[in-house]
């Protein structure tokens, strides 16, 4: 995996993650996000060229919460703390390494949002 940092932050932690797959053809995009944006984060994966993007506010403050649970159902819906800027790009960056290792594995990529969201706190430790 390649990681091309367009921040002041140290963002070399994310190898850990990814130890125990293959993502030697992955890019991951690690930027602030663009001047005026009023949401705290955002990212993308182009799958099918094994590229990730995560943009964190660099206004952020912390701590700050993340909502995770179907879109259909309040019921479901829980609350995580990301308690700094290497909880919310871990979160944001595994949520997208989740979408990206479906691709891989022939997993259908579409509406799988609270499965990358539990995949990332997963990893992360937050959940078991």
């Amino acid at each position: 995996m390649e990681i091309i940092n367009q921040t002041s932050m140290d963002v070399n932690f994310l190898h850990d993650y990814v130890k125990e797959y293959n993502t030697e053809d992955l890019r991951v995009y690690m930027k602030d996000i663009r001047v005026g944006a009023r949401v705290p984060y955002s990212g993308v994966c182009y799958y099918k060229k094994g590229r990730i993007r995560v943009s964190i506010n660099p206004k952020n403050r912390y701590p700050l919460k993340i909502r995770v649970g179907s879109p259909f159902n309040k019921e479901s819906w829980r609350y995580y703390d990301m308690n700094s800027y290497e909880d919310i790009a871990s979160f944001v960056f595994l949520h997208e390494l989740s979408h990206y290792l479906d691709y891989k594995t022939g997993v259908p990529v579409r509406c799988k949002q609270t499965k990358s969201d539990c995949f990332a706190l997963k990893k992360m430790g937050r959940i078991s």
